[in-house]
C-alpha cells in the first residue's frame, strides 16, 4: 500500500514536514556522525587484536588461548561493521543509489569475518572493509529533496562535530592500517 498522494497525471506528492520516526535516511553528516563510536570501536579492537598477536603470540607460547580472544575479537568487530552497513543503506537511501556496492562491502565483510575466525591476520582486512564502509558512505553525493524514502532531516551542530571528529579517526585510522601493512 502506497502513503503518498499519487496525481492524476502519475506525479507523487511527498510529504511537506520530516517525520521525526522515519529513519530510512541518512544524510552524508549523519552518517558520519553515527559512525564515530563504530570507528573507535574499530580502532579499539583492532588495537587490542594488534598488541596481542604482536606480543603474547611471539613471545608467551599460549596460542590457543590468544586465539579464543582473537576469534572473540573478530565477532565484534564483525557486529561493528554490521551495524555500519545498516547506516550505510541509508546512506543508500538518502542519495537514492548505490545499494549494490554497499551490498557487496558488506558480503566480503562476512567472508572476511568467517575467515578471520580460522585465520586471525584477516582481522586487519577487515578494518579496512570499515573504513571503506565509511568512505563509500561519505562519497555518495547527497540529496536535499525528498524521496521515496521520505523526508530528509535537519543536521544539529552536535551531529556536525561528531561528522568532523568520524573523518578525523577515519584518517588517523587509514594511517595506522597503513603503518601496520
Amino acid at each position: 500500500m502506497n502513503t503518498y498522494q499519487e496525481e492524476p497525471d502519475g506525479f507523487i506528492l511527498y510529504d511537506e514536514r520530516p517525520d521525526p520516526f522515519d529513519n530510512r535516511r541518512a544524510s552524508r553528516t549523519r552518517f558520519a556522525a553515527v559512525n564515530l563510536p563504530i570507528l573507535l570501536g574499530i580502532s579499539a579492537v583492532s588495537a587490542l587484536l594488534l598488541w596481542l598477536s604482536q606480543s603474547c603470540l611471539q613471545y608467551c607460547g599460549i596460542s590457543r588461548q590468544i586465539g579464543g580472544a582473537v576469534q572473540v575479537f573478530a565477532i565484534a568487530l564483525y557486529g561493528l561493521l554490521h551495524y555500519q552497513s545498516t547506516w550505510l543503506e541509508k546512506r543508500c537511501n538518502d542519495a537514492g543509489k548505490g545499494h549494490y556496492p554497499a551490498i557487496w562491502m558488506f558480503r566480503i565483510s562476512i567472508v572476511l569475518a568467517a575467515i578471520s575466525l580460522i585465520l586471525p591476520v584477516f582481522t586487519l582486512p577487515m578494518v579496512a572493509g570499515g573504513l571503506l564502509q565509511f568512505v563509500y558512505g561519505m562519497i555518495l553525493p547527497s540529496n536535499p529533496l525528498p524521496n521515496l524514502m521520505g523526508y530528509p532531516k535537519t543536521n544539529s551542530t552536535a551531529l556536525q562535530i561528531c561528522a568532523l571528529l568520524a573523518c578525523i579517526t577515519a584518517v588517523v585510522m587509514a594511517v595506522g592500517l597503513l603503518h601496520w601493512f
